[in-house]
């Protein structure tokens, strides 16, 4: 990122969430003790019958064999050891059902809850945590580590709540220190601003980007984008690539006061070869998670930060003439961890087959109700976009009350 856009963007992300009141009424949020959101966002349409809900047909399973957790009676795939012995802060969502088997559509959906169109941008769930959060730091409300420049971001709401994008979580905010030249602009901008009429509103927000950013700037709290802060033995646990950075500086971010953070992977489009893919890919997700929820656990965090594992749809029970999975949104799965739910629970079920979903079925509006609902976010409250289109946060969907605690 080239200093301009870092301090546009910083600026956009920071100015007002802490000086100006939300005009979609951040009031109406109710108490909740989930503070943060980690949402991990497996890009490319996770195999549920590989992961979440393997199946004992052999023409269906392939070499994928389901192993048991440390909750009796629930099975996964045999990639995630590691998460089976944390089976008991788990709640598994295997009758997720979605309409849309494109990854562009899938994936909007299953961030804003609307359906892609071309005449409006909805916001994604993190924006709407952003909206609505009480911000202690200096720092953004909202992150997106790895993420798409095809983002929804904060959509037809005010570009403040947009996600603070971080490129390669190994590499922080570069070009975030100052310098004499930036100094100088700096200097120059306060002049001038002594002189502006800041009465008027388009002036006073525009001094007030520059005081936010300058804020930023100065602030102690860039030190948690530097993972070498950390132990070399932290960093090999969580995993040297870059989910498993990703997950470490999203635990340094909710340590650090951030409400949402938002963490893309991609690769998980197993059309060619989806066994081989995944035996690199699942192992990865594995210690990633596995290390974050006792990292959480150990420093108190857990109870207030709930861990989001989110794909767009899943893949075809049948195996295609290249030992791959192709798209199917009828069914697949997805996972909550930590605060605001129950652990070492199972919710929904699918065919024998994994084809289709059998009991409970559930949309992704109704799989970001449930997030929306353990942040405690104004579900009900009906919000206009600049248009004068009302909307709500999460469309039409419906928490999972029974996987809330």
């Amino acid at each position: 990122m080239k200093r301009k856009d870092f301090i546009q963007n910083t600026a956009y992300s920071l100015f007002g969430i802490s000086a100006l009141p939300s005009v979609y009424g951040n009031t109406a949020k109710t108490p909740s003790k989930v503070k943060s959101v980690i949402y991990i966002y497996l890009q490319g349409g996770l195999s549920h019958l590989d992961s979440f809900d393997p199946k004992t047909d052999e023409e269906i399973k392939g070499p994928t064999e389901a192993i048991d957790t440390n909750v009796p009676g629930i099975q996964i795939g045999q990639h995630l050891p590691k998460v089976a012995q944390i089976m008991d802060k788990i709640a598994i969502v295997r009758s997720m059902s979605s309409n849309a088997g494109a990854h562009k559509q899938g994936q909007y959906l299953a961030r804003t809850s609307y359906q892609l169109r071309g005449s409006i941008v909805h916001p994604a769930l993190g924006a709407w945590a952003a909206n609505n959060a009480d911000q202690n730091t200096s720092l953004p409300a909202y992150m997106l580590i790895n993420g798409p420049s095809s983002h929804p971001g904060a959509g037809y709401l005010p570009k403040k709540f947009s996600p603070l994008p971080i490129v390669d979580p190994n590499k922080g905010l570069p070009n975030s220190k100052k310098d004499s030249k930036l100094e100088e602009r700096l200097g120059l901008l306060s002049s001038v601003n002594k002189g502006a009429n800041i009465k008027q509103p388009k002036v006073a927000e525009y001094v007030q980007f520059y005081d936010e950013t300058l804020k930023v700037l100065n602030s102690k709290d860039l030190e948690v984008f530097n993972l070498n802060k950390e132990p070399s033995n932290k960093r090999q646990d969580y995993g040297m690539n870059k989910l498993g950075q990703g997950c470490l500086l999203a635990k340094r971010l909710v340590k650090n006061g951030t409400t949402y953070v938002e963490i893309e992977n991609g690769g998980w489009d197993t059309h060619v070869n989806n066994f081989e893919k995944l035996e690199q890919k699942l192992p990865e997700v594995d210690t990633a998670v596995s290390a974050l929820v006792k990292d959480l656990e150990v420093e108190g965090l857990l109870d207030s930060t709930l861990v989001v594992i989110a794909t767009e749809f899943g893949r075809t029970p049948k195996i295609n003439g290249n030992t791959g999975r192709d798209h199917h949104p009828a069914c697949y799965s997805c996972a909550l961890i930590g605060a605001g739910i129950k652990g070492g629970v199972v919710y929904g079920e699918t065919d024998k087959q994994g084809n289709r979903v059998k009991e409970n079925k559930v949309s992704p509006q109704d799989f970001n109700a449930t997030i929306a609902s353990a942040l405690g976010l104004p579900l009900e409250q009906e919000v206009f976009s600049p248009s004068g289109r009302p909307f709500h946060i999460t469309g039409k969907g419906k928490p999972i009350k029974q996987i809330l605690s």
